[in-house]
């Protein structure tokens, strides 16, 4: 850890004990300039420590949801879009979202939502849903995980070490980085080919790591809205305009059968600055949906485009830090 990081922690760490922390929280929402509201991004919450399907342990993520309830006031996402339109958004406004559909949002995450009453927004990868699949990161990841090769060659010719975990730990992120940026019918042929040169075989695990429809509906009982997250999360910007369409268009639909609801939200596949551009916005438009989330950093005011929305945040599990840089990011979205 850095001397800056150390101090940080040491700052949050006394500011959080001596109980100022909170009013500073609550004073921030009112000093800004103009009305916004940040969005925070989650994804898998449970406590299996397992550093190749990565997420944030269940007890880290009560200590938030708790500070974050006394705090600030929270909303959907689709219902702070209407508030900006309206000029009403409130002054420590902030909207919580999932992304790709995993069970444990279910199992982990929305207990604790419900006994603290917060709402979130759940953005569904369709394809997975109700089936035996997974993102197809997760199953280049679960490959790198459970593979019997020693030794990995990507599509440049590039070798990587699988000796260790570390070792795979890197792989996944040098092949996911190498991956995202292909067109997607490469990236789908590249990864089908890393997949059988490790030997993977289709997923065969008791513990389901998907939401089912029956279990989408349960999660809207509950308080989460439900948004489209494409049918297989691929980066848009990669894809032809008929392919991007049928992804946007169909994940729409899915929902729609399945739920008997039209979403209003929509959240791109890894959303940075070069997966979205102006044809992807168009489509989502024109497919119906009245906003959109990026991965973008800031907060999100009436000037902010509702089809390309900005989400972030901090990351630290140290909640006093947590609390500190939740503080600054309303003020600033940095």
């Amino acid at each position: 850890m850095s001397a800056t990081s150390e101090a940080t922690r040491l700052f949050s760490t006394l500011l959080y004990g001596s109980g100022l922390l909170g009013p500073v929280s609550t004073a921030v929402g009112y000093v800004r300039r103009a009305k916004g509201f940040a969005v925070l991004t989650f994804h898998r919450v449970n406590d299996d420590d397992d550093p190749f399907m990565p997420a944030l342990p269940t007890s880290v993520f009560a200590a938030r949801m708790e500070h974050i309830a006394r705090h600030y006031t929270v909303l959907t996402v689709e219902e702070l879009v209407d508030r900006v339109r309206r000029g009403r958004v409130p002054g420590k406004a902030l909207a919580l979202t999932f992304d790709d559909g995993y069970r444990d949002n279910l199992t982990h995450a929305a207990p604790i939502l419900a006994r603290y009453g917060l709402p979130a927004t759940i953005f569904l990868t369709t394809g997975c849903i109700g089936t035996r699949e997974i993102p197809w990161f997760d199953r280049l990841a679960l490959a790198l995980k459970t593979t019997r090769q020693t030794h990995l060659r990507l599509v440049d010719g590039c070798v990587l070490s699988l000796e260790s975990t570390a070792d795979r730990l890197e792989a996944v992120r040098i092949a996911l980085g190498g991956l995202k940026g292909l067109p997607d019918a490469d990236r789908r042929e590249a990864l089908e080919q890393l997949l059988r040169d490790m030997g993977s075989s289709p997923l065969d695990d008791p513990k389901r790591l998907m939401l089912s429809w029956d279990e989408v509906g349960v999660l809207r009982g509950l308080g989460f809205s439900v948004g489209a997250h494409t049918v297989s999360h691929p980066i848009l910007s990669r894809l032809s305009p008929t392919e991007a369409w049928r992804e946007i268009n169909e994940s729409k639909l899915a929902i729609e059968r399945a739920l008997g609801i039209r979403p209003g939200a929509f959240a791109y596949p890894n959303g940075g600055t070069e997966d979205v551009n102006s044809l992807t916005v168009r489509l989502v438009a024109d497919a119906g949906f009245t906003c959109a989330v990026t991965t973008r950093r800031g907060l999100n005011t009436s000037s902010t485009p509702l089809l390309e929305l900005r989400r972030g945040g901090p990351w630290e599990r140290h909640l006093p830090t947590y609390a500190l840089k939740l503080a600054r990011y309303q003020q600033t979205g940095a």
